[in-house]
């Protein structure tokens, strides 16, 4: 017996124009109450057939699912492994995120500190270099006052 849910929206339309086209009568063709009960008998109708097909559907909605109890039950362990590795990746991501953060601030504190160090020893050098040139210079100039004496 196949699935009529899909022709609920055919059935809609159908009922919905029907009525719309016996609604066309004439007023005086028919009493008030007349009318009025014609109406509600036509509701009452398309009521009972939605109920009917949502009945019907639902009945073939749960016949599939006993029938394929196990298929749906293995998908089910499929989607479930597959979730739980997702979230095993994704926490093993944020550790080694966790590590990297930690490794790169090490290292730059490393770096930090040797680049101090290096600065210090530029600048010590530089001074050594300065005093040499400075001591240089004097002793050129002290030449320069004694010209007998050899450079």
């Amino acid at each position: 017996m196949p699935c009529r849910l899909p022709f609920f929206r055919t059935g809609l339309i159908a009922a919905i124009l029907g009525l719309a086209v016996l609604g066309t009568t004439p007023a005086g063709a028919q009493p008030l109450e007349a009318q009025e009960t014609s109406v509600k008998a036509r509701i009452d109708s398309f009521v009972s057939y939605l109920k009917s097909e949502t009945n019907e559907a639902l009945t073939a909605a749960a016949r599939l699912a006993r029938e394929n109890k196990d298929s749906l039950a293995s998908a089910k362990a499929y989607l479930e492994s597959q979730y739980d590795a997702w979230r095993a990746a994704l926490s093993d991501q944020k550790a080694g995120d966790t590590t990297l953060g930690k490794d790169a601030a090490a290292f730059w504190e490393a770096w930090k500190a040797t680049a101090a160090s290096s600065w210090a020893s530029i600048e010590r050098h530089a001074h050594n270099a300065l005093d040499w040139i400075e001591a240089w210079m004097r002793n050129q100039s002290s030449s320069n006052q004694h010209p007998g004496t050899p450079v």
